[in-house]
């Protein structure tokens, strides 16, 4: 479930700034491995035009209103192609987030392979002590994501928080240190998906807060955009995840989800 009270904290970024904030590449990923391919989709980032969401808050309004899913599409369309700038531009913007999914995999992976002592021996200690899902949980989050108060570090972990908490309350009885591979792609695509739409949200995502909308409806209507967005997100991974062969080019591969993802999203408009 959505808590609307944080799903749009500011009125979004305006026209004549660049589309990265300027504190991006200054954000530390806790355990990042060397990366080799991450240039893939770098480019020169150009200044946001004039009335960047324009079209994109339109049909998003039309969409928290009626629920037409049509609406729903194009919006994300516009907020892609004319917002910012392009897919490739989302998946530069959302770098950060990619890095922290690909860290989350692999710390979960070494994890499950005896080769991340010192998480190990955390988790061990709290299974001895009885602890809930959500003590193993922040053990996670305090490993993988970064630490700082910018506004990706912050999305980061209460991302991480929402896929680990869905998951586990899902499957109650799933060990942390042992799990299959396709719970770590499952986890990695849940985390991208909150990702993708706590980035859409900050946007554009003010007209969920229209009072002539009963809350009950923009709960639902938000909630759905949420798993529409993880859902699509999840496709393009699982078509390209055999790619990710080395842990040196998971970030590249989640990066090139993302774009296409995006792409998928520009065809409505």
């Amino acid at each position: 479930m959505i808590d609307m009270g944080t799903s749009a904290s500011s009125l979004g970024p305006g026209s004549g700034v660049s589309f990265d904030p300027p504190w991006l590449n200054n954000i530390d990923i806790p355990n990042e491995p060397p990366k080799e391919q991450d240039n893939v989709l770098q480019q020169e980032i150009p200044i946001a035009p004039k009335a960047r969401f324009r079209n994109a808050r339109m049909n998003m309004g039309d969409y928290v209103k009626t629920g037409s899913k049509d609406s729903l599409r194009k919006s994300l369309g516009h907020y892609s192609k004319t917002g910012m700038g392009g897919a490739r531009n989302v998946a530069n913007r959302l770098r950060v987030s990619t890095s922290v999914a690909a860290n989350l995999f692999q710390a979960l992976h070494s994890l499950r392979e005896g080769l991340n002592e010192p998480i190990a021996k955390i988790i061990s200690d709290l299974k001895a002590e009885g602890a809930d899902a959500y003590r193993f949980i922040d053990v996670i989050i305090d490993n993988v994501c970064p630490s700082g108060g910018s506004l990706d570090e912050i999305s980061c972990k209460d991302s991480g928080f929402a896929a680990l908490g869905e998951f586990f309350e899902k499957n109650p009885d799933a060990d942390i240190s042992n799990l299959s591979d396709d719970s770590l792609w499952l986890l990695t695509e849940s985390f991208l998906g909150y990702e993708a739409f706590g980035r859409i949200q900050l946007d554009i995502g003010q007209v969920f807060e229209r009072q002539d909308i009963p809350i009950e409806d923009r709960v639902t209507r938000c909630n759905e955009m949420c798993e529409y967005i993880k859902s699509e997100i999840s496709a393009q991974i699982n078509k390209i995840r055999s790619e990710a062969q080395t842990e040196k080019n998971l970030h590249s591969v989640l990066q090139v989800a993302i774009k296409n993802t995006f792409e998928v999203f520009e065809v409505n408009v």
